[in-house]
């Protein structure tokens, strides 16, 4: 085998096909494939529909996410995704851990069981999200390169993809190109 072919085997990612349970009025496109696509299409305004992955996942693992977002308030884009210990408990917002929350571009914001524990910092709808959880214990949240907030979870802990949605809005309250690798994303090239 080549230099050149080692060295692109090496460089071949492979992604988790992901089921996720879905409750609530959720479109969930490519469920059971390695890219799936989440979004609340009907119902009312109300934190009362999620999908979670059935996976189990300990460190290391990256979800990969899009979504959109106006940089400011648009009511549309209410939306929250994680990696979760206990992905049944409800379909709520209060119940995920360190949930990734960006429903407007021009601040980031992250909610730790109904708390919310970051707000600050814009990012990119067209750059790629990360959400790691690595085997140091620690959850990154990445915009592409850029390291958008971090916090020492602890190691050892069985984590599920898990969402919950608010908005209805097939655009903006939409997760797409939802993805996991298990390996970490450390800002510029999987580890």
């Amino acid at each position: 085998m080549s230099l050149l072919h080692r060295m692109a085997r090496k460089k071949a990612v492979s992604y988790e096909a992901l089921t996720f349970t879905a409750s609530g009025t959720l479109d969930v496109i490519g469920n059971g494939t390695s890219t799936v696509s989440i979004a609340k299409v009907s119902g009312g305004g109300n934190w009362d529909s999620h999908a979670y992955a059935s996976t189990p996942f300990t460190a290391p693992i990256t979800v990969e996410f899009n979504k959109l977002a106006e940089s400011y308030d648009n009511s549309a884009s209410y939306a929250m995704i994680s990696l979760n210990e206990d992905p049944t408990s409800d379909a709520s917002y209060s119940s995920l851990d360190y949930a990734a929350y960006p429903y407007r571009s021009d601040v980031y914001s992250v909610y730790h069981n109904s708390n919310q524990v970051h707000f600050s910092g814009g990012w990119n709808p067209a750059v790629t999200f990360y959400l790691v959880y690595a085997t140091n214990g620690f959850i990154y949240h990445y915009n592409g390169s850029n390291l958008l907030y971090s916090v020492n979870w602890g190691g050892g802990r069985t984590v599920y993809i898990d969402s919950s949605f608010y908005s209805v809005n097939g655009t903006y309250s939409r997760f797409f190109n939802i993805r996991a690798i298990r390996k970490t994303w450390n800002g510029s090239a999987y580890v």
